[in-house]
């Protein structure tokens, strides 16, 4: 595949995946539901826009390990869907990677075996070994053997319905079809020595006819780019993802799970405060509307370190606190209290920064903007001046 194909792909995959950020489902299907996350590519330069920096992919997985997600098999949340399960943890997540890029060997295996986080490639085989940006059958079944599931994304990664290949007449369509379908399916199988089962659709592209076709072919559900949560019921065809790409900042990804905000009054230390990195430090904030919340839910975490701590929540006022007895190290820290709205059955969260001494960058406050979806190109944060700082303290500040 030459630079100019490679290029042409990633576009038509963006356009493609910008179906995903529509609106919001409703709450209660992110309250009962699942969250199935979409990945392509990590930490790499030659991509414009699919690609997401190894540091950004190190904070979701962090986020996801210490803050109350639980990632699950895809096969646990296909299995709900389709009403074979009762139910799943709450606040689950599965974890699927596109196309068979380089990167998923180099930078995601790593990163999610060390957290022994299950996930899903979804491969199409005429990229393997064709390019030095992918990877190899090698690559693909070390990785298998270590557990990770391997599935079909095609074989070829083409627009698979019948309305984007009018040209065809419908003997050609479907033996074509049936091709990209089955074919991909044996290959992967034999490379592997593992079933596969699912397939995601290439460009998100497909409809009812399609989705009968690829039952036809022998899988047991599939996969789209639309936006929300998967729901016990829906059609194991029609499985919604979230798709991640370098425009989605870290509010922005918190949000697209489901989480809503949560006010907090009362943060110690304060927005944008500098604080010595030699002495233990305490973290606490007070939630204002606690008795909202389902109390064993409620969890505190600084993000910028390895490792959770114990915190400290106690139920009848809405203080929340941790100790850190370790030096803290690197610029910017990020405290984040979540937990669950007892009605609703919403995770809520709230979050905030606070500096280390650094010549290089200023100090100022930041929190979390506001609730609504949205995807800019900043960071996580919205700066308040000094004069509102002495304020903030009085005042609600949200996520």
């Amino acid at each position: 595949m030459n630079t100019k194909a490679f290029r042409a792909m990633m576009l038509t995959s963006l356009l493609v995946a910008l179906r995903s950020y529509g609106h919001p489902p409703v709450d209660t299907e992110w309250s009962s539901g699942a969250t199935i996350l979409c990945y392509h590519i990590v930490e790499s330069p030659h991509d414009p826009r699919m690609e997401i920096s190894r540091e950004v992919f190190h904070q979701q997985m962090r986020y996801l390990a210490m803050t109350g997600y639980t990632v699950v098999p895809l096969r646990e949340i296909y299995e709900y869907a389709s009403g074979k399960r009762t139910s799943l943890p709450r606040n689950a997540v599965a974890i699927t990677i596109d196309d068979g890029w380089r990167s998923a060997y180099t930078e995601a295996f790593p990163e999610l075996k060390k957290r022994h986080f299950p996930f899903t490639l979804f491969i199409y085989p005429k990229i393997i070994g064709q390019t030095a940006y992918a990877m190899t059958w090698k690559q693909i079944k070390e990785m298998a053997e270590a557990g990770v599931d391997i599935e079909s994304h095609s074989l070829s990664h083409p627009f698979l319905t019948r309305r984007r290949n009018a040209t065809l007449d419908e003997k050609q369509y479907h033996a074509w079809l049936q091709k990209e379908l089955v074919e991909s399916k044996h290959i992967l199988e034999r490379e592997t020595g593992r079933p596969v089962d699912f397939l995601a659709y290439p460009y998100g592209d497909y409809d009812h006819f399609l989705a009968a076709d690829v039952k036809r072919a022998g899988y047991e559900g599939a996969l789209t780019c639309e936006y929300g949560p998967v729901t016990r019921g829906m059609n194991p065809f029609r499985m919604r993802r979230v798709v991640i790409d370098k425009r989605m900042d870290f509010a922005a990804f918190r949000r697209y799970l489901g989480a809503r905000p949560m006010p907090l009054e009362m943060m110690v230390p304060e927005p944008g405060q500098l604080v010595d990195p030699a002495e233990p430090s305490m973290i606490s904030a007070k939630i204002p509307n606690y008795k909202r919340l389902d109390p064993k839910s409620v969890g505190l975490a600084l993000l910028s370190i390895t490792g959770a701590i114990p915190y400290s929540y106690d139920a009848e006022n809405g203080y929340i606190s941790l100790i850190v007895s370790e030096q803290l190290s690197g610029t910017l820290q990020r405290a984040l209290v979540w937990a669950t709205d007892a009605k609703s059955g919403r995770r809520v969260e709230a979050s905030w920064t606070f500096r280390l001494p650094s010549i290089d960058l200023p100090v100022c406050p930041a929190i979390d903007p506001g609730a609504q979806p949205s995807i800019s190109r900043g960071t996580d944060a919205a700066t308040v001046s000094a004069s509102q700082r002495r304020s903030a303290g009085a005042s609600r500040l949200q996520n």
